[in-house]
């Protein structure tokens, strides 16, 4: 249970970060302006008026506000006058009311607007008819706090910062400050505490009931956790973009805020910008204002509905407008914006914007409810997509898509756009700890699969998402979903989300699409800019699902816990009565490390399965209670086959008795076709599972695929057979077979490689997995293409433009496993000179697919002992060792004999504490290893906090692996030496 709970941070941490009790904020105004640096630190100076409402009696004598490297240089306490306040909410129904029939005319405004951002006047431009501005004497007020403070160092970068150098004379005044009748509360003290990251202001008499206004004006460093800057030309000139990324850590880097209250808040954003850079924000621009600087100008923009702080966002840099579209089927029209020195021979996802929020409304129906949607390509230099409500940052490769792209790139394209469009409709619906998030990210995740066959994306859910699921689940020691944890500790929820996504879709399976839909529907309905919980989403499900056969007693809310709170996944064993037409199913947990009798866990499990003559589109259902067994009567004739699990849409494997697997196998090999792809996938993942288990021989499991060489042409089954080719290809490395493998593949994939390999520029799935598997499995010809194109390659560029850049990352490490001196140095000089991000990760991967001892040290001496990889480049490195058994090898050593500095260096770092951890996956193979490993877990276990569970997963696998090699490599090597293509008979 220690391990399991390694990396959930204790609650009382969290509870300790709360907000002040009976606090209910109702208004951030927000003036910014960002002092920027490309070079250099930069920094921004702020002033915020929070207005929150009291909702205690008894009287507050203490504030608690979230803030992160926050300095503060000012504040103010006054409660607003009460009947004042009657008035104004009066007022305010009546502005909302006008603010619904200015929505309608939307498409008025912006064309309006799009004149105002190249507008050049000493006036106050007006973009909305319904606009106010406050009066002069309250907004010359507010805006004095972004006047320079007394010692306060401005940067020194000569673009943009040599005009905002002498800001103090941006004194015209901000539209959208309050002003109020209010009384003066004084406060006797304001205390930071660092650590816990908590400003808390202390009040001379006590605060009661009513509404309140907090001013603070103050300057913050731009952190790298919250803030992205990056230039868009590596040549002398600064053509910049800098943004937020509020989303993991809170907006408490931005500003202070009360950032932990479940209530959504109405925001109010005002940045000052030099003349020739743009600013965006979640919201439309309400007004452009210059100032007595004549170089800066101050833009306004509407106020957002209410929101969490985290999305709150804004963009600022030297961009302009490329063109705008609609958004599917309505109005609010999507602004697309680049670098303004790039020109492009045509965006991609222009054109394909609309069709796929058609289609995602369709699969999940929420509107989209924000008045404009901007999307902004980043710099080369940031390859991490960011989105907020109505405003988009997406990656430079993925922004300028062209139609002349690879099938891959363009598929990539629109999966991030997707993606990133739909967490638009999703954010607002998760609690601020996100600790329910997992269900909404897995929404995500599976509508975007939902939509792939109306885009004709090629991609399928069952391959990208639930085996790669399916693998790291794999363990006796799988964890449930997290509960109560500080998520700004930990790196990725990455694997809950991509398991939720799988039971969201087992949960769609079971259900009738309609209930499904119409559950969604409710659901957004109902707590629409509210927070939502997993129990809000379990209640309308169980609504819309009367039809769910049930067992009789059980809710829809047990079923889905027998799988959230507990780990692993089941394998269902399907054992046949031939004589009575009858069968009995088995359910166990399905572990790699472990007997399975060992293991005694039970789910709820949706049953699907079809006959030789029944329906793929209608599959029978039954569901299978928490208990051992169930059996079946008259379900399928003793001549034909049945299949479970059609398309994979449960989270479980299913094993047969040996004939039923004999007529499986039979009728794929007469017409492979008669069975959808994903369901060919399934089963060529659940069979080389079972042999990994023993359950199954591998001279079944080369019988059953051998159809594939000839007649197999999609890609999904061939997806499903590289990612087993390639484990098997990692065991089997330090035995005297590897080379007979490797052999054994290359010629099973030679047919294959011949049809596609010349494809290349098309780019399709099929052929960037036939390029991967030839290279991988030392294809010859595969194999002097790289050395051809390495060395006949005059630049870079001319390099890059003969490989694309979907297949770029084979090409890399297919040069560096052969590589020596000569290709090392070229990877160290070219990763320092590279300014595309995405590029340098590529490269950076590729460093693990050494095989040279002293290359694979001199890295990880590197990351340790020198400061020549950031952090963010080192995780890169090191998540890639465990794909290559030389370099994990390696990665054991090392760690273990430098934890002591490992653990100093990356203190409070649990993502590089991790990552050194999980690097020396399949690295373990042999008893010895094990033994290693363990006594380095004794003798290390308090310096461990954080990576502890790294370390059993590592154990778990090395576990598997030492069995594997024990059990299954006898069978392996007779297998191979022999005639394996030629075998015919089940055993």
């Amino acid at each position: 249970m220690d391990l399991l709970n390694d990396e959930i941070e204790d609650t009382e941490n969290l509870l300790e970060t709360l907000t002040s009790p009976f606090i209910r904020p109702l208004k951030y105004r927000l003036q910014l302006m960002p002092i920027i640096n490309i070079n250099s630190v930069s920094h921004l100076k702020g002033y915020v008026v929070i207005e929150f409402q009291v909702n205690d009696t008894t009287g507050l004598t203490k504030l608690s506000l979230n803030a992160k490297n926050i300095t503060v240089a000012r504040y103010k306490l006054s409660s607003r006058d009460q009947g004042e306040d009657r008035t104004r909410l009066k007022k305010k129904r009546r502005r909302s009311d006008d603010k619904e029939s200015s929505y309608e005319d939307h498409q008025d405004r912006k064309l309006v607007r799009k004149d105002i951002y190249s507008a050049e006047s000493d006036l106050l431009l007006t973009v909305s008819e319904n606009e106010t501005v406050l009066s002069q004497e309250n907004t010359e007020r507010a805006t004095e706090s972004l006047s320079a403070d007394e010692g306060f160092e401005t940067s020194s970068s000569k673009d943009y910062d040599a005009r905002s150098a002498n800001h103090s004379d941006v004194k015209e005044p901000y539209p959208d400050v309050p002003a109020f009748s209010s009384s003066e509360i004084a406060i006797t003290q304001y205390i930071i505490d660092d650590d816990k990251e908590i400003h808390t202001i202390f009040l001379e008499t006590p605060i009661q009931e009513g509404i309140y206004l907090l001013e603070i004006d103050y300057h913050t460093w731009i952190d790298d956790n919250a803030f992205f800057i990056a230039n868009y030309t590596a040549s002398d000139q600064e053509r910049w973009l800098m943004g937020t990324k509020l989303k993991r850590f809170g907006a408490r880097y931005l500003l202070p805020v009360f950032d932990d209250t479940d209530q959504k808040v109405v925001f109010s954003v005002s940045v000052a910008r030099p003349k020739e850079m743009s600013v965006l924000s979640n919201m439309p621009l309400r007004t452009l204002r210059d100032t007595v600087n004549s170089t800066m100008v101050i833009d306004t923009f509407d106020e957002s509905p209410p929101l969490s702080p985290h999305n709150l966002a804004f963009l600022m840099g030297h961009i302009e407008n490329m063109g705008a579209t609609f958004i599917g089927g309505t109005k609010v029209v999507a602004t697309f914006w680049s670098d303004s020195m790039r020109r492009s021979q045509g965006i991609y996802l222009f054109d394909k914007l609309e069709p796929a929020v058609i289609n995602l409304i369709d699969v999940f129906p929420i509107p989209y409810a924000l008045p404009k949607l901007d999307l902004v390509s980043l710099p080369p230099g940031i390859d991490e997509s960011v989105a907020s409500p109505g405003l988009i940052a997406i990656k430079q490769s993925a922004f300028f898509t062209t139609d002349m792209s690879p099938l891959v790139t363009k598929n990539e394209a629109l999966k991030a756009l997707v993606t990133l469009f739909g967490q638009q409709l999703l954010d607002e619906f998760m609690n601020v700890n996100r600790t329910d998030a997992w269900l909404f990210e897995g929404s995500l995740i599976y509508f975007q699969h939902e939509i792939d066959s109306s885009l004709n994306l090629s991609n399928s859910f069952v391959t990208d998402v639930q085996m790669k699921m399916m693998d790291i689940d794999s363990y006796s020691i799988s964890r449930a979903f997290h509960e109560n944890i500080n998520y700004r500790l930990l790196q990725s929820f990455n694997d809950e989300y991509a398991k939720s996504a799988c039971l969201i879709r087992m949960l769609h399976g079971a259900i009738s699409d309609t209930a499904f839909r119409n559950g969604y529907r409710k659901l957004v309905t109902r707590w629409k800019n509210n927070t939502t919980y997993v129990l809000d989403f379990m209640t309308v499900m169980a609504e819309e699902s009367s039809d769910l056969l049930l067992p009789s007693g059980v809710t829809l809310e047990e079923s889905m816990n027998s799988w959230a709170r507990q780990g692993g996944y089941p394998l269902v064993t399907v054992i046949r009565n031939y004589d009575e037409d009858s069968l009995t199913i088995y359910q166990e947990q399905f572990t790699l490390d472990r007997s399975l009798e060992d293991v005694s866990k039970f789910w709820y499990i949706p049953l699907s399965y079809v006959t030789e003559n029944g329906s793929w589109s209608s599959p029978m259902k039954v569901f299978f209670p928490s208990e051992p067994q169930l059996s079946l009567d008259n379900v399928v004739s003793n001549e034909s086959w049945i299949l479970f699990n059609v398309n994979k849409t449960g989270y479980y494997r299913v094993h047969y008795d040996d004939r039923n697997w004999m007529m499986l196998k039979s009728s794929l090999q007469v017409n492979h076709e008669l069975f959808p792809a994903e369901t060919r996938a399934s089963l060529i993942d659940d069979v080389f599972s079972l042999a990994a288990v023993g359950l199954m021989k591998y001279e079944t499991v080369f019988d059953f695929i051998k159809y594939m060489q000839i007649k197999e042409r999609h890609y999904l089954p061939w997806t499903a057979l590289m990612r087993h080719a390639f484990k098997l290809n990692r065991l089997l490395y330090e035995t005297p077979i590897f080379t007979d493998f490797q052999e054994f593949m290359m010629n099973f994939v030679s047919p294959l490689y011949t049809e596609e390999g010349s494809k290349i520029k098309e780019g399709s799935h099929l052929t960037k997995i036939a390029i991967k598997m030839a290279c991988t499995f030392d294809n010859t010809q595969c194999l002097d293409w790289v050395k051809n194109v390495f060395e006949n390659s005059k630049t870079d560029t001319e390099m890059e433009e003969i490989v694309p850049s979907y297949i770029r990352r084979t090409f890399y490490c297919t040069l560096a496993r052969y590589g020596t001196k000569k290709e090392w140095n070229y990877f160290t000089e070219r990763v320092t000179l590279i300014e595309d991000e995405e590029e340098r990760k590529r490269l950076l991967t590729s460093f693990a697919c050494f095989q040279a001892p002293w290359i694979l040290q001199s890295i990880l001496n590197e990351i340790l002992y020198e400061e020549t990889f950031h952090e963010d480049e080192a995780l890169v490195i090191l998540r890639a060792f465990p794909r290559n058994p030389a370099a994990a090898q390696v990665a054991s050593r090392f760690v273990r004999a430098n934890w002591q500095e490992i653990s100093q260096k990356f203190l409070g770092s649990y993502s590089m504490l991790k990552s050194f951890v999980l690097s020396m996956s399949n690295g373990l193979t042999t008893e010895q290893d094990l033994d290693d490993l363990q006594a380095f877990r004794g003798n290390n276990y308090d310096s461990m906090k954080g990576a502890r569970f790294a370390a059993a997963l590592v154990e778990a696998n090395g576990n598997f692996v030492t069995s594997w090699l024990k059990n299954s490599l006898p069978e392996i090597e007779k297998l191979i030496k022999g005639d394996v293509g030629n075998t015919t008979s089940i055993s």
